[in-house]
């Protein structure tokens, strides 16, 4: 069954804006990746920008809720899911067609702090943060906001050096280090 053309466009999005990026990605590029008439966009979206802020909400959604499935799949204790974080950013770092972080991509394309595009990518990082002081409180990590700021740290620098340096064992790295945090802060405790 074929997806309806306001789905079709927004796949198509999703797909070229991580891959190409937004500046990259012309209109028409994506009215013939999606397969639909000219003015189909803007009849669904009203315009470029709309079309990106509507995959940057649907790549929030799908990543945390991807992340999230990871984690309550693997992880068998709090500590491991702690651990479990960086798991998961190795199998998305093997995946075919990894380009980073959509997030990161899109603040670089868009130098205006104030633009629509930065404040859902704040957003998006605001919701990570808020997943991770869930998993840091479940720990009972002393200080959990401030345990949620290093692991957050940790899992943005694995991206950006897997992205530069693909293949540089980033998250395999950040999950070492990750432990470290976790025996330091409870060093009586090395159930991890």
């Amino acid at each position: 069954m074929t997806l309806p053309a306001r789905e079709r466009l927004l796949e198509a999005a999703c797909k070229l804006f991580y891959r190409n990026g937004v500046h990259a990605t012309s209109v028409e590029d994506i009215q013939d990746e999606a397969m639909v008439a000219r003015q189909s966009l803007y009849l669904h979206f009203q315009s470029k920008d709309g079309l990106v802020a509507e995959f940057l909400k649907l790549r929030d959604q799908r990543w945390l809720h991807s992340l999230q499935a990871f984690v309550d799949a693997q992880a068998q204790s709090p500590r491991q899911s702690l651990l479990a974080l960086f798991d998961f950013l190795q199998s998305w770092f093997e995946e075919p067609g990894f380009h980073g972080c959509a997030f990161i991509n899109i603040s670089a394309e868009f130098s205006d702090p104030d633009h629509n595009f930065r404040l859902i990518a704040a957003q998006h990082k605001q919701r990570l943060a808020d997943y991770i002081l869930t998993l840091c409180i479940a720990a009972r990590l002393p200080q959990p906001s401030t345990q949620t700021r290093y692991f957050a740290l940790l899992m943005e620098g694995a991206i950006a050096t897997e992205l530069v340096t693909p293949g540089s064992q980033a998250a395999i790295q950040a999950r070492q280090l990750a432990t470290m945090l976790l025996q330091a802060v409870s060093p009586t405790d090395r159930r991890t």
